[in-house]
């Protein structure tokens, strides 16, 4: 069996809506085309956001509830994620194996080093779903969680961005886009394209993590085959 390249994507929940901010499939099913054309050469562990359905620190808020409970919501909105992309992915012929951090047996499996294994060996895209089953962590911390438990040679981040700035491109016009960053220079200026938890444990671990838009056409193709495409945190 020819050894591949184990991937932990970490996708915006952004990937189910349209331009008008809308529920649509077509943004994702090009990313699972993606998935299916390096299928041959990598293996995918996936972690998705919830955001498209619920932000649990900004909706939580504005609806006035606890914060942990609002954290509790936006893992159940992963699992959404998660559901829709399982069949859209089978939908594309590959086979994906759900998981989720917060029990739900009708919907995927615990998570465990050996349900993890035996998903690899049967060669599964696996989707991550729950968060890390805990509040107070982000879907980030999360996906370098998963990335470790699943053994990944690197991390790929995909967002709305093109990669990570020296300030915030939203807001700042200067804003410059730097190429390679270190973890020492991502945690002490606090750029803001991972949280601190997420860099403490991909510094600790040494996980490289490749930042890049992922709407740009051809993505995940660009960034298996482009060192230069996106930034890189290592």
């Amino acid at each position: 069996m020819s050894i591949r390249t184990k991937i932990m994507l970490k996708l915006t929940g952004e990937v189910f809506l349209d331009k008008n901010k809308q529920l649509s499939g077509e943004p994702v099913r090009s990313i699972i085309s993606q998935l299916k054309q390096l299928s041959k050469t990598h293996q995918f562990g996936i972690v998705v956001g919830g955001g498209n359905f619920f932000r649990g620190s900004q909706h939580g808020k504005q609806l006035g509830i606890e914060t942990a409970v609002g954290h509790q919501i936006g893992m159940l909105a992963t699992m959404m994620n998660g559901l829709i992309l399982k069949d859209l992915v089978e939908q594309q012929g590959l086979s994906a194996a759900l998981f989720c951090a917060m029990p739900s047996p009708e919907i995927g499996e615990a998570i465990s080093q050996q349900t993890i294994h035996a998903a690899l060996e049967s060669r599964d895209v696996l989707i991550f779903s729950g968060g890390t089953g805990n509040p107070f962590f982000t879907t980030d911390t999360n996906a370098i969680l998963r990335a470790l438990q699943m053994g990944a040679d690197v991390v790929w981040k995909g967002t709305n961005v093109d990669g990570v700035y020296d300030h915030d491109p939203r807001t700042n016009k200067h804003a410059c886009k730097l190429t390679s960053v270190s973890y020492d220079q991502a945690f002490n200026k606090q750029l803001g394209i991972m949280d601190l938890t997420a860099y403490a444990l991909a510094y600790q671990h040494k996980k490289t993590v490749r930042v890049f838009d992922i709407f740009t056409k051809d993505a995940l193709i660009l960034v298996a085959n482009d060192p230069t495409f996106g930034s890189t945190i290592q």
